[in-house]
């Protein structure tokens, strides 16, 4: 433990170092203002896209000048050369620069790429150097990776500057690194006005300000303004210069409503018709959802297990959820509830499909009287045990794919996505499995081929985002694609799985409808004659029944495989399906009915 104090006490003084000695050798005249001292900014600025490498490679980099230490190899040629690795990492943006420090050793390098320069600590720490090795420093007593606010540097090339440092191993063996990259321009704010020439011409509830090194040698920074989203300025939506500014006065956006500029607010009109679609779909599945379990009870509704049906409206519904969820402002909850809607109700919605499908294979591999028929308590279970699996993987997604606030507005990691959809596919491909075996199947509302043609429309469109994944237009980065993947997605199932089967009923009412508006007078007789009385309608319906009786009893027996070939078709009292031997009640039951047929169709016969 005082060896440890030791070593804090050692970089503290270190610190104070180089805030307190004099300045080294005078460097080479530059173009930048001979009075430069750094500027440093109270807010983090916004990180890269690629935060996740950045991390790797500095701990990596720590990591490997601590065993140098440890070994005893550690000097400043080594350590250079470790530096120039470093900055030739295959990040973006390049690293501008990275420096190492081990204080056990006395040990303190800066390497900057543009313009080539190494800088040791011991033989220059300057004013202008002070913010990188304040950096460096920051990371020491800490487990973590840390990120450093951004300042103003006009060492090289005079400009923003933003780091992040970490520090590995233990003991006398610890070190320390820091990658710096540079950074074009940054949100404006109070710490700036000073070098800005006072505050910017630009309203801040309204409008975004950024601001930039200058090209001019008397001015530090310069500064350009536009509106911010949801809103508009008669001087258009690009940014403004302070020159323009100064001419026209402080800018005030106006926010997009009625009366706005169509032109100007056109982003936002985009936008808000994308949600508008994707709530529209959201709301389709509730009226869809109460319509089925209005008409539970019947045939169409009923055959197709209703319970299984408002599982696939739901997923429906996630999975139009997820491409609103694309307007969330904060990035990383933006991820988190993109990815959870979207895997829970493609779970529901085609493991539902993907288990109606095994009904229909079990029902028509069942050849025996004793029939197994899975029920709808069972395939729910099914189904809640894989959205129960879905969330355990989501959970694992959700722990270790930190998805930050400027992440470039979706998760840092692609390879989850990748991973996921390779997931999705497979369910996909075991459906397809499932229907190609029951293909012979008998079913009623060629529900066997709509189902299919779900699952073939949902993977190719799976296989169409990921392609279009790797050009860069991934559907969980862009609101446009999320919305399109939602609506093919959820829009073929609700067309393939529920269309049929509410035209059917659809039909069946119309058809019911036209024969009770037409009445029985329509179906007897040609045209032109009187209407029958109600003595020849009765007969009529007899005659009806009776030929419908013998047509039922002809269809049992025809090829019935649960009534066996012998004769008199005996079976044991058990069988469900089976029919009693042909017995005496029998023979005068089919004796009546030829009677009765045989006086209706000859009445004076003797």
């Amino acid at each position: 433990m005082g060896a440890r104090w030791a070593r804090c006490a050692a970089l503290a003084l270190v610190c104070c170092a180089c805030a307190a000695a004099p300045a080294g050798p005078s460097p080479a005249p530059s173009s930048a203002p001979v009075s430069c001292d750094p500027l440093l900014l109270k807010r983090t600025p916004p990180l890269p896209q690629n935060v996740r490498e950045y991390e790797a490679a500095v701990v990596q980099t720590a990591r490997a000048l601590s065993e140098l230490v440890e070994q005893g190899a550690a000097d400043e040629a080594r350590a250079a050369a470790l530096a120039r690795a470093a900055a030739r990492a295959p990040l973006h943006p390049p690293p501008a620069a990275v420096a190492l420090g081990a204080p056990q050793l006395h040990l303190g390098i800066l390497y900057i790429a543009e313009p080539p320069r190494l800088i040791v600590f011991q033989q220059n720490n300057s004013a202008t150097l002070q913010q990188f090795w304040r950096t460096l420093a920051s990371a020491w007593n800490a487990s973590l990776v840390l990120w450093s606010n951004a300042w103003y540097s006009c060492e090289g090339n005079p400009g923003w500057w933003g780091g992040t440092a970490a520090a590995r191993g233990a003991g006398p063996a610890r070190a320390a690194a820091a990658i710096f990259r540079r950074i074009p321009a940054l949100p404006c704010e109070e710490t700036m006005n000073e070098w800005l020439g006072g505050p910017p011409l630009c309203d801040p509830v309204t409008t975004d300000c950024e601001a930039f090194p200058s090209e001019n040698r008397d001015q530090k920074l310069g500064y350009h303004c536009k509106c911010s989203s949801g809103h508009w300025h008669a001087s258009g939506g690009d940014w403004i210069s302070r020159s323009t500014l100064s001419e026209i006065g402080r800018m005030n956006c106006t926010p997009c409503g009625l009366g706005s500029n169509p032109a100007a607010c056109l982003a936002d009109a985009y936008r808000a018709s994308l949600l508008a679609a994707n709530l529209a779909g959201m709301l389709l599945c509730l009226v869809i959802g109460f319509i089925i379990f209005k008409k539970r009870k019947c045939k169409a509704v009923a055959m197709g297990m209703w319970t299984v049906l408002e599982v696939v409206l739901l997923g429906a519904m996630l999975m139009y959820a997820s491409a609103a969820s694309q307007y969330i402002s904060i990035a990383r909850w933006r991820c988190v509830a993109g990815a959870w809607l979207r895997e829970l109700g493609f779970v529901a919605c085609y493991g539902s499909v993907v288990l109606r499908l095994w009904v229909l294979l079990a029902e028509f591999r069942t050849r025996k009287a004793h029939r197994w028929t899975p029920r709808d308590s069972e395939v729910l279970r099914i189904v809640a045990a894989m959205v129960l699996g879905a969330a355990c993987y989501l959970s694992a997604f959700t722990a270790t794919t930190a998805c930050d606030e400027d992440a470039g507005g979706g998760c840092a990691r692609a390879a989850w996505h990748h991973v996921t959809a390779a997931a999705e596919l497979l369910l996909l491909v075991a459906g397809l499995r499932i229907a190609h075996a029951a293909r012979n199947a008998n079913v009623p509302f060629q529900e066997r081929g709509w189902l299919a043609t779900a699952l073939w429309a949902e993977g190719l469109c799976g296989a169409a985002w990921r392609v279009a994944a790797l050009a860069g237009a991934a559907p969980e980065r862009s609101a446009l694609a999320a919305a399109a993947r939602a609506h093919l997605s959820a829009g073929a199932a609700l067309a393939c799985v529920l269309a049929p089967r509410l035209w059917h009923g659809y039909r069946a009412r119309s058809l019911a409808q036209e024969v009770s508006r037409r009445g029985p007078a329509e179906g007897f007789g040609a045209e032109g004659e009187e209407e029958p009385t109600s003595e020849e309608v009765r007969a009529e319906l007899k005659r009806l029944y009776v030929q419908l009786e013998i047509l039922r009893n002809q269809t049992l027996r025809r090829d019935n495989p649960h009534i066996s070939k012998r004769r008199g078709g005996r079976k044991p009292p058990h069988r469900r399906f089976s029919l009693q031997k042909k017995g005496s009640r029998e023979k005068v039951r089919i004796c009546g009915i030829y009677r009765m047929r045989t006086e209706l169709e000859h009445p004076h016969a003797p």
